[in-house]
């Protein structure tokens, strides 16, 4: 096992721009196994991990991550910040060209914060650069950013794996569609997407990066069933399967034709307590529920035993994480506080998630768990879209939520304390908003959380999150259960492919050894 730290096919229309690579794998093309559907090609207009990944071969974006999520220079070789966090100054990385022939230089890097800044284009991922103010092309290699208020985690949101540079060209051509064809400066240039079944990319011949790519191609195939990703793993009809589910682990291990690539995630699973609802306005109820459910024993359940304890509301290896004490499994005392705060004899609730298989066994562990304090817990597992119109439809409200428990998963994609800590548990991030489900609000953890995104100084932002999470952490709006480790399954000689600690997988520098 190597340990980092740090098909379902149907009768679809392809949108083909080379020839189609082959499907069955040769020793010079990776074949790589996803379980999710591909609803764009544009990450400037998705929220998907599966489009992030696929898309990080393709195209590229100024500052990169390492596989431990440490920034590293990519399109921009250096930058500069002032002293307040509003003024960011890139030196572009020079000679590069996209796929199409058109020059990388700092008007395209403008042409693409442009678009993302541009509120009224309605992406997905506006939300990232609306604190964008101003653009500018210094000189052709040299690209600045300047602010409408201090930001402290600039440098790291421009790392998000969304924040990808377009073809300047293939953004402005009549009838092109970036969601359909992607141009970037990547090792790989787009080749086929045949959606709901299978997406291609080839060699960029022209790569500005010595000695990359190292294969001739990928492709990724839809596999919604686990066991056929394995079963495709075992028979050389790919040689990279990720998510690798964690029930699945030891039947890969087992093989020495194949490694078990595993990275600590930064992912953390919860159960948000809807605190609009009375029962959850007790903080001794939240802190029973907190205690009743035994996480250990979760771990082992769901993700078998592949994942840690909470000790804070961020995972450990995320930016700024500062440590708190985990809640212990003490039924017991759990039971007391209940008493304490009039539900000895419990309440009823709904708890909602997908209908996964994780997170139908998280429904049915928490209807176990919470029953041994009376709590009669209704679990409800739904489609994702009817989960999407259940949690964050426009009308939501904590008064008009019924539901008491909604599972959720939060990765900070940035790497940093407050993409973390502001989408999940910011006044601001309720839902709709973003991603805050227990419709929790305090405001000295809204001031902590802008603290620190208003300072570039590090020992400023540490400070201030480290507040955030103890505050956080004592309020007990939700119930941590686990941060989860990411798995994939991979050919022993495959190297250069691996799971990142935020869900998705990088590919770019993929060879056979």
């Amino acid at each position: 096992m190597k340990f980092f730290k740090s098909m379902t096919l149907g009768a679809t229309m392809a949108l083909t721009v080379l020839p189609l690579l082959a499907t069955q794998a040769n020793a010079e093309t990776l074949t790589i196994t996803i379980d999710s559907t591909l609803e764009t090609l544009d990450p400037h207009n998705s929220t998907a991990n599966a489009v992030a990944s696929i898309s990080n071969g393709v195209m590229q974006r100024l500052i990169g991550f390492d596989k431990d999520m440490k920034m590293v220079p990519m399109l921009a070789e250096s930058w500069t910040v002032n002293d307040n966090a509003t003024v960011f100054t890139f030196k572009l990385r020079q000679g590069v060209t996209f796929h199409d022939g058109t020059a990388f230089d700092a008007a395209a890097a403008k042409v693409n914060i442009d678009r993302l800044a541009d509120q009224s284009n309605n992406l997905k991922r506006n939300s990232m650069m609306r604190v964008v103010a101003k653009t500018e092309v210094v000189d052709e290699n040299t690209f600045r950013l300047t602010l409408k208020e201090p930001f402290g985690a600039m440098l790291a949101t421009l790392a998000h794996p969304s924040i990808v540079m377009h073809s300047p060209k293939s953004l402005a051509e009549d009838g092109g569609d970036v969601s359909k064809h992607p141009v970037g400066t990547g090792p790989f240039v787009f080749n086929e997407w045949v959606p709901g079944e299978r997406y291609s990319v080839v060699a960029n011949p022209n790569y500005w990066e010595a000695g990359l790519p190292k294969v001739d191609g990928v492709n990724f195939l839809t596999v919604k069933e686990t066991a056929t990703s394995i079963a495709m793993l075992k028979a050389d009809e790919a040689q990279f399967v990720f998510p690798l589910p964690p029930e699945l682990f030891e039947t890969v291990e087992a093989d020495e034709q194949f490694d078990i690539l595993e990275v600590p995630g930064i992912t953390v699973r919860t159960a948000s307590m809807n605190m609009a609802m009375k029962p959850f306005q007790d903080p001794r109820v939240r802190e029973a529920f907190n205690l009743a459910v035994d996480k250990n024993a979760f771990i082992q359940v769901v993700f078998a035993g592949h994942g840690v304890v909470p000790t804070s509301p961020i995972a450990a290896n995320t930016a700024y994480y500062s440590a708190q004490e985990a809640y212990p499994f003490d039924l017991e005392k759990a039971k007391a506080l209940m008493a304490e705060a009039g539900y000895a004899d419990g309440f009823s609730i709904e708890a909602a998630g997908r209908n996964s298989s994780d997170e139908t066994r998280t429904l049915q562990f928490l209807q176990q768990q919470l029953g041994q304090i009376n709590v009669k817990v209704k679990i409800n597992p739904m489609e994702a879209a009817a989960r999407s119109a259940r949690f964050f439809g426009n009308d939501v409200t904590g008064e008009t939520a019924t539901f008491g428990l909604a599972l959720g998963g939060w990765s900070p994609s940035t790497g940093d304390a407050d993409w973390h800590l502001r989408p999940v548990y910011s006044t601001e991030g309720i839902i709709p908003n973003i991603y805050n489900m227990a419709f929790y609000s305090n405001p000295k953890v809204d001031a902590f959380i802008a603290s620190g995104l208003n300072s570039a100084d590090d020992d400023v932002r540490a400070a201030a999150y480290a507040g955030a999470q103890k505050l956080i952490w004592e309020d007990r709006p939700v119930i941590w259960l686990a941060a989860e480790n990411k798995l994939a399954g991979a050919r022993a000689d495959l190297s250069g492919v691996f799971p990142m600690p935020d869900g998705t997988f990088a590919y770019a520098n993929a060879g056979f050894e």
